[in-house]
């Protein structure tokens, strides 16, 4: 089947069976942020934003995303977001695995991105959808809010060099 997508701001044409989920294709198409580890849409490892929100693609069959925007740990990193979400999440001692990195930086992205100043109440409710490890969920949250101060600076100053 052929299925139209933006994927990471590209016009493109997937080919996969409609049952086949996401996290497979995208692994086909060379995008290795996405790693399959629980494979039940807990742990994060697979995570993606699809149209903004953070999702687990091992659990979205390819058939029901047409038209739809996708976008991955690869095409994030090159948002001064993500500089800004690495600086908290130092600040705040998170040394993260390798493995998890991907939902925990794609929520913290979806927060920054969406939110000018984020309750706790709402990281916190971004931070259940997944199973944290190797670091606790306070600590991330701290991670995130450092992020979103950093954010903040850094969008003070550059307005502040008009």
């Amino acid at each position: 089947m052929k299925i139209p997508v933006t994927l990471n701001d590209s016009k493109i044409v997937l080919e996969a069976a409609p049952s086949e989920n996401l996290m497979t294709v995208l692994r086909r198409e060379k995008l290795f942020s996405v790693k399959c580890g629980c494979a039940r849409g807990l742990c994060g490892n697979c995570s993606v934003l699809l149209n903004g929100k953070p999702v687990s693609s091992c659990t979205i069959p390819v058939g029901t995303i047409r038209d739809s925007r996708i976008e991955t740990l690869e095409h994030i990193k090159n948002s001064p977001y993500y500089q800004d979400i690495i600086t908290g999440f130092n600040q705040a001692g998170i040394h993260l695995c390798g493995f998890c990195n991907t939902g925990k930086i794609l929520t913290a992205y979806n927060l920054l991105k969406n939110y000018n100043r984020p309750t706790t109440e709402q990281i916190y409710g971004e931070l259940n959808n997944y199973s944290i490890c190797c670091t606790s969920t306070e600590n991330l949250a701290c991670g995130i809010m450092y992020a979103i101060a950093q954010k903040h600076f850094r969008e003070g100053k550059q307005h502040g060099s008009k």
